[in-house]
């Protein structure tokens, strides 16, 4: 895997192509190239169009010559296949529509590519970015780009292995449960769950809103570097007049927070869900950087969230499956895990009754977690249980009750708590990036994208995270 810390940012190379140092066409060509020597061995790309890639990219460079300025002109991004790119294939790794072609954009597409910004290739995922581990019946697995034998994550996890591989310098991917997060940590690079409302899902597939999954899923940012993520976010943000849950709220800038006069919470661990040795070290050390930096650093005891990820998943089937049902049910194959899934259902959708009640369950950890938050500014935590996982396992160590979803509970509580929370390299553990999870208050992705910066800075002046 290439040095993705000594690559230059997509930021840096729009400064570059602004400056006339490259063009649209060499650095599209560039970043195909590097595509086609990485994912041979990843499986991470399951669509793209390279001749009309570089197409657009002539464009932009057509562009720069009659003087115009957009906020991405020219630079190559990859997506998540469950976003719709207009003219390319959206299976979303299920057999139910294996050669869709997409229409139009989504909205958060449609918003970058506005800006300039052009699509090399749409990346793999488990079905229905419905796993940790990113494999389908359609397209087969996506590895690490460190090892072969263990798993980049999920749901983003085509997204996060091309990143890490330095094939990509910067893509989106969706978030529910810890789909942008947990590849991010498992991969070592930086990737953001806005609060729900500040992307808009439209163009995803399968949509979300009408389902159990209600309001907990989030389209977001994934880069090398955290200052790319704002970039993204910037032009991804506000409503569209189409999802229910897009609002429109002042996006802040995180160049204007002053990160030392932060107040800051970390745990390392809850106590309930046992995490490696290396993950609460680099929760400690991410800690410890901030203290450092002038911050206000408490430790406090991990929140009271103990039945988050039964909980995430009980909303997830909240309407009986019938979103994935509707979907994907009558399609095949798929994967054990799955059809597994699908099998899991009730046979009748459960009574509003229930739905309400569950509800009322996932407002009131909602709740709790927010006032547990306080005054607080930003916590400090883990992403989950451990490094990269080999395929099939769970993270970390092995959770008491053998739940092999116990070791996600980190990224379940901020999830059902709508809080808007980035994964940032923080350390290695045996070779393996260890990611730290930053969340912030409703809103704030300012605080939680220069609060992650900050930290990168801070590890890079320790030598890198990169196992050398």
């Amino acid at each position: 895997m290439n040095r993705i810390d000594e690559d230059p940012t997509a930021s840096e190379w729009l400064r570059r192509l602004a400056a006339g140092e490259t063009t649209a066409e060499a650095l599209v060509g560039r970043t195909l190239a590097a595509i086609d020597a990485a994912d041979p061995g990843l499986g991470a790309v399951v669509a793209g169009d390279p001749e009309r890639a570089l197409r657009e990219a002539a464009d932009a460079d057509a562009a720069r010559r009659r003087g115009e300025e957009r906020p991405l002109l020219g630079l190559p991004i990859t997506v998540k296949d469950n976003l719709d790119v207009a003219g390319l294939r959206t299976a979303a790794g299920s057999a139910a529509r294996p050669d869709h072609i997409a229409a139009e954009d989504a909205s958060a597409v449609r918003r970058l590519r506005r800006a300039g910004a052009i699509v090399v290739a749409k990346t793999n995922l488990p079905e229905a970015s419905s796993d940790y581990e990113t494999e389908n019946a359609v397209f087969g697995r996506t590895v690490h780009p460190l090892d072969p034998a263990r798993t980049p994550g999920g749901s983003s996890g085509g997204e996060a292995a091309l990143i890490a591989a330095g094939a990509s310098l910067a893509g989106v991917g969706t978030d529910g449960g810890g789909s942008i997060r947990v590849p991010s940590h498992y991969c070592g690079i930086a990737g953001l769950r806005p609060t729900v409302g500040r992307v808009p899902e439209t163009g995803q597939w399968p949509p979300t809103r009408a389902s159990g999954m209600g309001d907990l899923s989030c389209v977001g940012p994934m880069a090398r570097r955290v200052e790319d993520l704002g970039l993204l976010l910037a032009v991804m943000a506000g409503p569209d007049g189409i999802d229910p849950y897009a609002v429109p709220v002042l996006l802040g800038r995180p160049a204007e927070v002053e990160v030392e006069t932060l107040r800051v919470a970390w745990y390392g661990e809850d106590p309930d869900f046992p995490v490696s040795d290396g993950t609460r070290a680099a929760v400690a050390t991410a800690a410890a950087a901030l203290a450092d930096l002038g911050c206000e650093v408490e430790e406090v005891p991990a929140p009271p969230a103990t039945e988050a990820t039964e909980l995430f998943f009980a909303a997830v089937g909240g309407d009986g499956g019938a979103h994935l049902l509707e979907h994907c049910g009558h399609g095949g194959p798929h994967t054990a895990q799955f059809r597994a899934l699908l099998e899991s259902f009730p046979s009748a959708p459960p009574g509003a009754d229930r739905f309400f009640a569950l509800q009322r369950r996932v407002f009131e950890l909602r709740a709790r977690i927010r006032n547990w938050a306080g005054e607080r500014d930003v916590v400090v935590c883990p992403v989950v249980a451990g490094p990269a996982p080999r395929h099939g396992e769970p993270p970390g160590p092995v959770a008491a009750n053998g739940d092999r979803y116990a070791a996600f509970n980190y990224v379940h509580t901020y999830a059902l708590a709508g809080m808007p929370a980035a994964s940032v390299p923080a350390g290695t553990e045996n070779g393996l990036p260890i990611g730290v999870q930053v969340v912030g208050a409703p809103w704030r992705e300012d605080v939680v994208l220069a609060t992650a910066k900050a930290l990168e800075s801070a590890m890079q002046s320790q030598g890198g995270w990169v196992d050398r």
